[in-house]
């Protein structure tokens, strides 16, 4: 199907509605749609990376859980070995994103969005036969995978913001991410259950059996989405008037984004945020097993959580995330804040369950407009670009994030979740003080241009 027109006419904009006069026994405005309409009017294309998402996750995500817990019980690593380990791989990351941006939007968004995954799925299935040579060959092999995963981020996300009205840019955001997680809430159980009867490296025949179903899904079904022409290109921010990314494509789409001061402001919250998020990955796996002395299963229950809860609360929070995008990201820092207090005072299992429920709905709030945020700021034919440029400050942070929190964690699971607390507080405060400066920058569309009787329902990021 093409995109997603209804054939029954839409609840009426502010300024086109039907005349009403009192006294007229004529049909009065019709009721705002309910809020699930507002996801069944996307571009197909919109559902197919969705289940490309779902397929993917569902294969990789427990390899990236369980791979602190292989270097631990496998290779007998500390903290601070793992921690440096996940980190010198970032800076692959960072360069697949800047550059896989800027070649989304010279090259287009298809062939970046489809040939990654093939080449990750062989990646995955050397991770599975060898990982226990070497050390080296298995960090290699991480390390292209890394590569091939982050290469593909900024031309799925710019599929996803060139298919998507703008008004509708966060429904769109977050319909992928909960099928996205709809796999993860299935990957770290069913891994942790593997694990368990097959041991740890049976993660990574998962994730090689996912990631070759999604490209196969993609390679048969996407279609190319970048934009031919376009008057939404962004114009520099610092005040020349000049549009940025003109001329000199390729070359522009890797140097301008970041002339833009808006999006680096945005990218430099970004990294503080991400750094205490990050937390999540390395430093919560291994604080669960070694602090906590959990069992695989129940270390995957946890993380399966997540999952299970953006599936079902996604959707409806998205709706509430009508304007002022960053003072709804404030509030997700301080639900991050909120749930590293609690994994500090845990008791166990179930208070674990407490605070990843906390920790979600921070998430939930946080991610679909970050994505939704760069999507606007970049327009159109750049979006690619920009999502790479914010990319790197995200993933700049996670060069920092895994060894800070493995030094931390073998200092005590205090500094490592105090000190993660006190950073979320501070990217909330970034957030406060960038709208007070240049909130209009940031306001969806919808949010400046619909008029009164314009609900997000009819009138939209990772």
């Amino acid at each position: 199907m093409s995109s997603m027109v209804s054939p029954v006419p839409t609840a009426p904009s502010a300024s086109h509605g039907p005349p009403t006069s009192s006294g007229t026994s004529g049909p009065g405005p019709r009721p705002r749609p309910s809020w699930l309409r507002s996801f069944s009017q996307f571009d197909r294309r919109i559902y197919l990376m969705g289940v490309g998402a779902f397929v993917r996750s569902s294969g990789r995500s427990a390899s990236w859980l369980f791979l602190p817990l292989l270097l631990y019980l496998g290779y007998g690593l500390p903290y601070d070995e793992i921690g440096l380990l996940t980190a010198v791989i970032v800076p692959v990351a960072i360069a697949a994103n800047w550059l896989g941006g800027a070649a989304a939007d010279r090259w287009g968004r298809r062939w970046l969005s489809t040939a990654p995954p093939f080449v990750a799925a062989a990646t995955f299935s050397l991770l599975y036969l060898y990982w226990h040579v070497s050390l080296g060959l298995l960090m290699g092999l991480w390390a292209l995978n890394s590569l091939m995963m982050n290469l593909q981020t900024p031309a799925q996300n710019a599929v996803i913001g060139d298919v998507t009205r703008a008004d509708l840019a966060v429904q769109g955001f977050s319909f992928q991410r909960v099928l996205s997680n709809a796999g993860f809430a299935l990957s770290p159980a069913l891994g942790g259950l593997l694990a368990a009867s097959h041991g740890l490296p049976i993660v990574f025949a998962m994730a090689a059996t996912g990631s070759a179903l999604e490209g196969l899904l993609l390679l048969a079904f996407l279609r190319e989405s970048r934009p031919r022409s376009s008057s939404e290109d962004p114009v520099d921010d610092a005040g020349t008037g000049r549009r940025l990314l003109e001329t000199r494509p390729w070359r522009g789409g890797l140097v301008e984004p970041f002339r833009d001061r808006s999006l680096v402001l945005f990218g430099a919250v970004g990294f503080g945020l991400t750094l205490a998020t990050q937390q999540f990955g390395t430093a919560l796996s291994l604080y669960l097993r070694t602090s906590q002395s959990l069992p695989f299963d129940q270390i995957g229950a946890i993380y399966s959580l997540n999952g299970i809860l953006v599936v079902l609360l996604q959707l409806p929070i998205s709706l509430l995330m009508r304007k002022r995008p960053l003072s709804w990201l404030a509030v997700g820092s301080l639900l991050y804040g909120a749930a590293f207090v609690i994994f500090d005072a845990s008791a166990g299992f179930l208070f674990d369950l407490g605070a990843m429920t906390v920790l979600t709905i921070g998430e939930d709030v946080t991610s679909p407009l970050q994505n939704s945020v760069v999507s606007g700021l970049g327009g159109s034919k750049r979006r690619g670009g920009y999502f790479g440029a914010f990319n790197v400050f995200t993933q700049a942070s996670r060069v920092v994030a895994p060894p800070m929190g493995t030094l931390l964690l073998a200092v005590s699971a205090t500094a490592l979740w105090g000190t993660s607390a006190s950073i979320a507080v501070l990217a909330a405060a970034g957030y406060l003080l960038l709208q007070r400066a240049r909130g209009e920058r940031f306001e969806p569309p919808m949010a400046k241009e619909a008029g009164p009787g314009v609900g997000l329902a009819t009138a939209k990021p990772g």
